[in-house]
């Protein structure tokens, strides 16, 4: 009788320490950067105003042309489903996600992150083609 007590005392410290595996570097950086990602999802819900939007052209060697739009009464709104309502180019809906922590896939582009705060959103994408290179950032606000 006591040998059974003492080999199930064994058995549940060897169920209990077993539980108790501590997590791989790469598998805590998966968890931190699937909790920044939720994050993020939570701070760009919601109506965004368009207040500068910066488009640059590089052809070659040449200094960037830079044109800097004041647009005006132009917005997006972030909805939880995965769905963004704008009025940049008309009244459209368009998906986005967040794809990592530094990454939004908008209407399937993906557009680098640069800053998101409870009050500012600023994002970008860049492109080459033919020796010219693009590159479009939003600065939007609350």
């Amino acid at each position: 009788m006591k040998k059974d007590i003492i080999k199930l005392f064994a058995l549940a410290l060897i169920i209990i320490t077993s539980g108790c595996k501590k997590d791989s570097p790469a598998e805590e950086d998966i968890k931190k950067e699937d909790k920044t990602v939720l994050i993020m999802r939570q701070k760009i819900l919601g109506r965004w105003d368009l207040i500068r939007f910066i488009e640059e052209t590089k052809e070659g060697s040449e200094p960037p042309e830079v044109i800097e739009n004041d647009p005006q009464e132009i917005f997006f709104e972030f909805f939880a489903n995965g769905k963004v309502k704008t009025n940049a180019e008309g009244e459209e809906e368009l998906s986005y996600s967040v794809a990592t922590k530094d990454t939004l896939i908008l209407n399937g582009r993906p557009q680098k992150l640069a800053e998101l705060t409870d009050r500012w959103f600023t994002f970008g994408n860049s492109t080459a083609e033919g020796g010219t290179s693009y590159k479009q950032t939003y600065i939007l606000a609350r």
